[in-house]
């Protein structure tokens, strides 16, 4: 009884570390190991154009902050930033879409003119997909009335 007690926490523990993700780090930007993370512009919102996108691949050297917003997309996306070697913003972020920030016991997530931020270290920014709100998700109805 007791081990089979052990095992399932043991298995939701490890289901709830699968689950949350962070910023990309600076070796994975690096490598452009940025699957399902999308660059814009941060004064624009606009998607950068690739020779853009290259640079900020380049000259990244240090994670600042993470923002979640809801803005457009109802289902919120995760905003990350980055500063370069000489501590300069690069006025531009990566994104990731239909996620949410990852509810903790220690929350380091804030509210700031709107949006959430987390200026914590990048490890301590856990967000996690939004399964309730994506869009396969929008018109099904969880339990009965």
């Amino acid at each position: 009884m007791i081990n089979k007690l052990i095992v399932a926490i043991s298995c939701a523990w490890l289901c709830q570390v699968a689950l949350a993700e962070t910023c990309p780090s600076v070796n994975e930007i690096k490598r452009n190991a940025l699957s399902n993370w999308k660059a814009y512009d941060s004064d624009e919102g606009t998607p950068l154009p690739p020779t853009r996108e290259a640079q900020l691949i380049r000259t990244a050297e240090q994670f600042v902050l993470a923002e979640w917003a809801t803005g457009k997309n109802k289902h919120g996306s995760i905003h990350c930033y980055y500063r370069d070697s000489t501590g300069s913003s690069l006025e531009a972020y990566f994104a990731k879409e239909n996620v949410v920030p990852k509810k903790t016991t220690n929350n380091f997530w804030y509210e700031v003119s709107g949006f959430m931020h987390c200026a914590a270290g990048m490890d301590k920014c856990e967000f996690e997909k939004s399964l309730l709100q994506s869009p396969t998700m929008k018109n099904r109805q969880l339990a009965k009335r």
